[in-house]
């Protein structure tokens, strides 16, 4: 699949230029752009009815194949200098958005035939696995990538150091947790049923470990992230000690017993002083060499420990690098990371809701029966979220978007891709000051990510 990059009446004589390893267009009128900051700086401030405060927010938007427009907003950091301003540059926990991510690494060993979409992925783990409601069912990667695999969270997710990720799945496994990481229902089997679910990207995770030799986040720098150019990592440790000063706090306005209070002050939730390079390691201080991680570690023995699911730590700017490279088909600059089939692969729809047939929970991990919610997931591919702005009531005629949401310690992410012009949207909320399940917006996500989509189809139509 390749992304048609129409270049419109006025972008013919676009003006292009390198910032870092982003190509941007400076084709926006002053006038315009200024109108764009307002609204965007209004919707930061809390100054949108029925929308909170934001610690921060991050934005990019790629027409074209390039950057037309860039802001940021807000800190990214408060300590006892004051605030640090943010910028487009700095890292958070992005996420879910992670999960796109960790596919990327992935579909370089399916190209390299090194693992095949739709083996039993029992095969590669050192370990059956298999849901033990429905035993003769093999779980592939394509079930694993499209959430069909009838793998489910359970009350954790991940594990410790010195734990090991197949007791999740194995009967009488410290972990097991009476079968709760599996779906035991009718109509649930492997392949059959959508729910989404983190655990799988420890299988995802594991398959890289034990099929590459090589630690998960390691792989991940070496064979996605370093190639684009981007100073990004699943393991927070290697930024907080090298380039402490680029990373970002995530904020709430919520105290320690949970409790919003959004006339009170911002409170750190992730990525402030002391850092974790992975599950259950002590934390160091920002800066601080944290010496040798994970010694003796055994491939595949742990795999969740830098959170495949979630954890890594880049910027929008970082994002965007990773956008224009899918929609080129899997090459940004000199650096081919995929080919371009394989990019068609993840966008390709693995499933569709039905709703005959009620083939999935559309709601994700929130209460399906909030209407709020019930249009979430109706449409997804291999780690890439498929919406219709139509079914989410944002616009009168279809417009579909691929790519993928992030939700986690105040951060709200937001990373689409528009197939039919390479348009795409990137956006980093930092924090909320007040509890987004308080303020939703027309479509199933919160208030201020739901402000930046109608932001964003104002000034940029197809």
């Amino acid at each position: 699949m390749t992304f048609p990059i129409a270049f419109k009446g006025r972008f013919l004589a676009m003006l292009t230029v390198l910032t870092g390893a982003l190509m941007v267009d400076m084709t926006l009128h002053a006038a315009e752009r200024t109108q764009m900051d307002s609204e965007l700086d209004a919707l930061v401030a809390g100054k949108i009815e029925g929308s909170p405060e934001l610690s921060g927010l991050q934005l990019l938007v790629i027409r074209d194949g390039r950057v037309a427009y860039e802001y940021a907003s807000g800190f990214a950091r408060l300590d006892g200098d004051g605030e640090v301003p943010l910028n487009t540059d700095h890292k958070a926990r992005i996420a879910s958005i992670s999960k796109l991510v960790a596919t990327i690494g992935l579909m370089k060993l399916v190209e390299a035939g090194q693992v095949g979409l739709d083996q039993d992925v029992s095969d590669y783990l050192g370990f059956e696995l298999r849901n033990p409601a429905f035993p003769n069912a093999p779980i592939t990667l394509r079930m694993i990538l499209s959430h069909t695999s009838s793998i489910r969270d359970g009350s954790y997710y991940w594990l410790e150091s010195g734990q090991r990720f197949e007791d999740f799945f194995l009967p009488g496994g410290a972990h097991f947790e009476d079968g709760a990481h599996f779906a035991s229902q009718n109509g649930q089997a492997p392949g059959d049923y959508f729910t989404y679910a983190n655990l799988n990207f420890g299988v995802v995770a594991a398959v890289i470990e034990r099929v590459s030799g090589t630690r998960f986040d390691r792989y991940m720098r070496r064979e996605v992230l370093e190639p684009l150019g981007l100073q990004s990592s699943y393991n927070v440790c290697d930024l907080s000690s090298t380039r402490p000063e680029r990373i970002a706090t995530l904020y709430r306005k919520r105290d320690d017993e949970e409790v919003w209070r959004p006339e009170g002050p911002w409170v750190p939730q992730l990525d402030f002083e002391r850092f974790s390079c992975h599950y259950g390691r002590e934390p160091v201080a920002r800066g601080e060499d944290p010496g040798e991680v994970l010694p003796g570690y055994r491939m595949g023995e742990n795999p969740t420990l830098f959170s495949p699911q979630g954890g890594l730590r880049a910027s929008a700017g970082d994002l965007a690098v990773i956008a224009q490279m899918l929609m080129s088909g899997g090459s940004f600059q000199d650096a081919r990371i995929l080919d371009e089939s394989s990019v068609s692969k993840m966008f390709e729809p693995q499933w569709q809701y039905d709703t005959a047939t009620d083939n999935g929970n559309t709601a994700e991990g929130l209460d399906p029966d909030d209407p709020a919610y019930q249009q979430l997931f109706t449409g997804y591919g291999l780690s890439v979220h498929r919406m219709d702005l139509a079914e989410w009531g944002l616009q009168e005629a279809p417009r579909l978007l691929l790519g993928h949401l992030g939700d986690a310690y105040g951060l709200m992410g937001q990373f689409w891709l528009d197939p039919e012009t390479g348009d795409a949207l990137i956006s980093l909320i930092t924090g909320a000051g007040d509890d987004p399940d308080r303020h939703r917006g027309i479509s199933p996500m919160y208030r201020p990510s739901d402000e930046i989509i109608r932001w964003w189809l104002r000034y940029f139509p197809r």
